[in-house]
This record gives C-alpha cells, sequence and structure tokens, in this order.
C-alpha cells in the first residue's frame, strides 16, 4: 500500500521564475507531510512560467519554454531527492533535435529521471504548437507499484490503456490540461474507463484557475481524482478520492496492490483477462 497524490494545480499571475517555484515546492513540502510517495502534477505544468512574459505565438512559447528545461530538471530532481518522494513532473515543453516535444518526467529519490512523450497530439497540438508525438510507452517500478503515463489525450485511446496494462502496469498516471468543462469530462470519464478494462488505478491530476493574457493556458478546468475499476473490493463508483471542481487543492488515497489482485482474482467481472482476442485477431484482417 502506498499513498500517492494527484495535484489541482492553480494558475494565477506569477512575478519570477523563483515565486512559481516556491509554489511548486510548496505543493511537494504539503504532500510530504502527508506520507505521500508518489506525487503527480499536471500537464503543462511549466506553462504556467509564460505569465512571466508578453503574449506570444505558440511557436515563441516553445522556444521560451525550452530555455527552463534546465532548471525544471535540477528543481525537480533536488525535490525528489530532498523529500525521499518520486514526482511525476508534470508535462514541459523542450526541443528534442529539431523537433519539440510535450514530455513527461519521472524523478525519483534516488536521482533517475525517465521521460514519457505525449504520443497523441491534439489538432491544436499538432497544428498550432507544430509538436511531435513520441512513439512509445513504457512502465517504471514505483514505490506506489508499476507505473504508466498517459498525457491527457494519450488516455482517451483505449489501445493505449491496453499496452501499457500488457507491460504490466498497475497504476496509470494522466497529467492533463483541460480548459472546459467537456474536455474534463472526457478525460476523467476515459480515465474511469481505463480502470475498469486493465483492473488498474488511474491517476489524474490537472490545471484550473485562469490567467487570460496567456494565450495557451487562458484557462483550467479540472477535478482531480484517483480511480479503481467499479467492482469488489473498491467503492461501486470506483472513485478511490477527488477534488473539489476548480479549486486548488491536494486529492490523495491509499493504493493497495493487494486490494487490486484481489480485484483480478475475485471480481464479479474480468474484463482484462476475458478478452476475446481471437476475435479481435479476424476484425482487424478485415
Amino acid at each position: 500500500m502506498a499513498v500517492v497524490a494527484a495535484v489541482q494545480y492553480g494558475i494565477s499571475p506569477i512575478k519570477s521564475p523563483d515565486e512559481f517555484w516556491h509554489k511548486v515546492g510548496r505543493i511537494v513540502k504539503r504532500a510530504q507531510k502527508r506520507g505521500v510517495e508518489l506525487l503527480v502534477f499536471p500537464e503543462y505544468l511549466t506553462a504556467h512560467l509564460l505569465a512571466l512574459a508578453p503574449p506570444m505565438g505558440h511557436p515563441e512559447a516553445n522556444r521560451y519554454l525550452h530555455e527552463f528545461t534546465g532548471e525544471y530538471h535540477q528543481r525537480f530532481t533536488l525535490l525528489s531527492r530532498e523529500t525521499g518522494l518520486t514526482i511525476l513532473g508534470g508535462t514541459h515543453i523542450m526541443k528534442e533535435d529539431a523537433c519539440y516535444v510535450n514530455a513527461a518526467f519521472l524523478f525519483f529519490p534516488d536521482g533517475n529521471v525517465e521521460m514519457q512523450k505525449k504520443v497523441h497530439l491534439t489538432p491544436e497540438e499538432r497544428h498550432i504548437w507544430g509538436l511531435t508525438p513520441g512513439d512509445s510507452f513504457a512502465v517504471y517500478d514505483t514505490a506506489a507499484g508499476k507505473a504508466a503515463v498517459l498525457v491527457c489525450y494519450d488516455i482517451e485511446f483505449p489501445e493505449a490503456g491496453r499496452i501499457v496494462a500488457d507491460l504490466g502496469a498497475e497504476i496509470i498516471l494522466c497529467p492533463s490540461y483541460t480548459d472546459g468543462a467537456a474536455g474534463y469530462y472526457r478525460v476523467r470519464n476515459c480515465c474511469q474507463a481505463r480502470a475498469i478494462e486493465n483492473q488498474l488505478f488511474v491517476v489524474l491530476s490537472g490545471i484550473v484557475g485562469a490567467l487570460p493574457v496567456v494565450p495557451q493556458i487562458d484557462f483550467g478546468y479540472s477535478q482531480a481524482g484517483l480511480f479503481a475499476p467499479c467492482d469488489f473490493p473498491f467503492p461501486a463508483n470506483g472513485v478511490l478520492s477527488e477534488g473539489r471542481a476548480n479549486l486548488p487543492m491536494l486529492v490523495s488515497a491509499d493504493l493497495d496492490q493487494g486490494l487490486l489482485k484481489e480485484n483480478r482474482a475475485k471480481g464479479q467481472v474480468s474484463p482484462y483477462r476475458d478478452r476475446r482476442r481471437d476475435i479481435y485477431k479476424l476484425s482487424f484482417r478485415r
């Protein structure tokens, strides 16, 4: 069993990079006091730094955010080492070769850092941000169990959840950024669907608040949550914990791998085990 927390991160005007990092640090220290072992920040976390510059287009924003890449790694590496927490530092836009990617980074207390690039890009990310997608998924050993990262839109594709489940994932971490209720519910409902069909935990983190002068993250709508299968021995609705909509906060729950094993062995249904792969193969050939 491990305590896992999702950050419902509030955006507002800031005056310096230090103010941003002090805010992040306070959240991490608060999580440490709660006994959290794995902490999840939302997608586009560092886009909050765009509040320090005049409004700019998306290509300029890519270049601007990439300049913080070194500090981003240094700050989160230090926070993870100092607190003993494994931290998903949201996502950060950075340059890779000649392209820009939207990448999530998992920081471990021993100094190890793993990267998961967003595989499915939204039309805005493709055509306006001009980002390049990732092309693979991975699973990492954490204090809370074997975890995979599906960034926001990635969670809306059942194939992605199946891939990481087949790789051994027990937890899917979903850092997200949605600017309205419809987008939020697409992501949230898909988080719960992935938990049900793969019989695993899903942790959803998001951005709340408003920065009207920053075109890239002008508004955030979210209600962070930790979800399980809707079956024995979990709550009927599959919700282990959820925040209050659109208020900055930390949302946490105990994720018990023993209960997950019990669900897979004794649940009323077993959608992960009962897949008809023979039928699926025939369907794909048509």
